[in-house]
C-alpha cells in the first residue's frame, strides 16, 4: 500500500513543492496512515529528524483519531499542535497525511489554509483505502 509508482511519486513531489513555495516551513513530510515516511524536506540546520517527526505524527494521528471517534465526530481532518515558539500541523490527504512544522507562529493561519487546500487536492488523486 505504501509503495508508490514513479508517476505517483513525481505527482506528489509537485504538490509538496507547491506547499513549500507557498509557506515558510521548517519541515514538511508526507506520511502514510501508519506513520511511514514517504517524503521529507527540511531547511538546513533544522533540529527536526525525519524519523522522529513521522513517528510523532503517527502517535498524534492515532490519538486524534481515537478522540474523534469517541466523541462521535466523523473523521480526523486536521490536527494543529502549538507550542510556545512553534507548531505542527497534520492534515488528512486521502491515503496520506501531510505534516508540517514551523516556528513562524504569525503564519500559522496561512500555513493551515495552504495545508487544507493541498490535502484536499492530494486526497482527490489518492483517496483513502479502507
Amino acid at each position: 500500500m505504501n509503495e508508490l509508482t514513479e508517476d505517483e511519486a513525481n505527482n506528489l513531489a509537485q504538490y509538496l513543492g507547491q506547499i513549500i513555495s507557498h509557506t515558510e516551513l521548517e519541515a514538511l513530510a508526507l506520511v502514510s496512515r501508519v506513520g511511514d515516511r514517504l517524503a521529507f524536506s527540511a531547511i538546513p540546520g533544522t533540529q527536526l529528524q525525519p524519523d522522529m517527526l513521522c513517528s510523532m505524527a503517527a502517535v498524534l494521528l492515532q490519538a486524534g483519531t481515537q478522540s474523534i471517534d469517541r466523541i462521535g465526530y466523523k473523521q480526523l481532518l486536521e490536527l494543529v499542535l502549538r507550542g510556545g515558539n512553534a507548531f505542527l500541523v497534520l492534515s488528512d490527504a486521502g491515503r496520506f497525511f501531510l505534516v508540517g512544522a514551523s516556528n513562524k507562529l504569525s503564519d500559522m493561519g496561512k500555513i493551515v489554509s495552504v495545508f487544507r487546500y493541498y490535502a484536499k487536492e492530494i486526497a482527490k488523486t489518492y483517496p483513502s483505502i479502507d
